[in-house]
């Protein structure tokens, strides 16, 4: 199955098992082995611009498989349909200078009863752009990424699904995608956010649509931010960018994978944010008001290590980087 392609709403069937009834608290992902599979491994990546499939090394995933927390109950003669997230732009990590790809997954499971979904349009000229399902203090929930279906289509469109059903509702976010390199500009806009989007199991919330797009505004310069961190151990990091919107709301605006440098603890990362401050409105079926933030953008840069350990900054441009002691898991939780 080609993950990339499982995007904006788009799933996979993995069939159906019978299970005794009651409560389950975990799904298990047992790989094939990449052995004994002829000249094409069974799990690799396929690097851009390139034809030749990376081996992806999978620790552990061949033997007890890859654990997903989330509780679900089946009941007698009953079915449940449960969704695996397999987040792929945070789970495969490069190993420095060893040439290796790891699959570290990041993996969410939702009962599809429970579940809906928000969807939305933006511009064409914002196609790439990242949408962020967020709780109040910005832990990132649920990403996605706008795209125009056709050359035709006039705009980008985007799906956050499935989301647990919840009344108070999530913060989405806007914001333009990372860049490749700094003379590689992302689209320039202000972000987005709608505060209290309601999602309701078995509905979809609509925040724009196609003939109506989201209002992006656009800015004429972007800050690009880069720099290394100096780990105690080996592990996957996590860069988050945020910003406070007022005492009781904070947004993450950015993200990015922390890249080894070498095969030691080193690992660098980058990413572009808006010079901007954000326009914000909140959730109304009636229609959305946008109204940009009154301040400056104050944004401050963490690293979550997976391992949950503490670091430093070894060298920096333009921002301030602190490494918590909290797991990256904060980022993308079992709800």
């Amino acid at each position: 199955m080609n993950l990339t392609s499982l995007v904006n709403g788009a799933t996979l069937s993995l069939g159906n098992i019978s299970v005794p009834a009651g409560t389950y608290q975990q799904l298990r992902l047992v790989l094939a082995s990449n052995q004994g599979n002829g000249p094409t491994p069974a799990n690799y990546v396929l690097l851009s611009g390139s034809t030749a499939p990376q081996a992806l090394t999978t620790p552990s995933a061949q033997q007890s498989g890859y654990k997903i927390n989330g509780q679900f109950t089946v009941t007698a003669n009953s079915q449940v349909t449960l969704s695996v997230d397999f987040n792929a732009c945070r789970s495969v990590v490069v190993a420095g200078s060893s040439g290796q790809y790891i699959l570290k997954p990041v993996l969410n499971l939702t009962d599809d009863d429970q579940s809906g979904s928000i969807t939305g349009n933006l511009p064409t000229s914002d196609a790439g752009a990242m949408v962020m399902a967020e709780d109040s203090s910005g832990h990132i929930l649920k990403t996605t990424v706008a795209a125009t279906a056709s050359t035709t289509a006039t705009s980008s469109s985007f799906i956050l699904a499935p989301l647990p059903a919840s009344s108070t509702g999530y913060n989405v976010v806007i914001a333009p995608p990372a860049p490749s390199t700094s003379t590689t500009s992302s689209p320039k806009f202000a972000p987005d956010a709608v505060l209290g989007v309601p999602v309701v199991a078995g509905q979809v919330t609509s925040l724009s649509t196609s003939a109506s797009p989201l209002p992006v505004v656009s800015t004429t310069a972007d800050a690009y931010y880069s720099g290394t961190i100096n780990l105690p151990s080996s592990a996957d990091t996590l860069v988050v960018a945020q910003e406070p919107l007022n005492s009781t709301t904070t947004i993450s605006i950015a993200q990015s994978n922390g890249i080894e440098t070498s095969n030691s603890t080193t690992q660098t990362y980058a990413m572009e944010l808006p010079s901007a401050a954000p326009d914000v409105a909140t959730y109304s079926a009636n229609g959305l008001i946008f109204t940009q933030s009154v301040t400056a953008p104050t944004i401050t840069i963490s690293a979550y290590d997976s391992a949950g350990a503490t670091g430093s900054t070894m060298t920096m441009t333009n921002a301030l980087l602190t490494l918590s002691g909290t797991g990256d898991d904060t980022y993308y939780v079992d709800r």
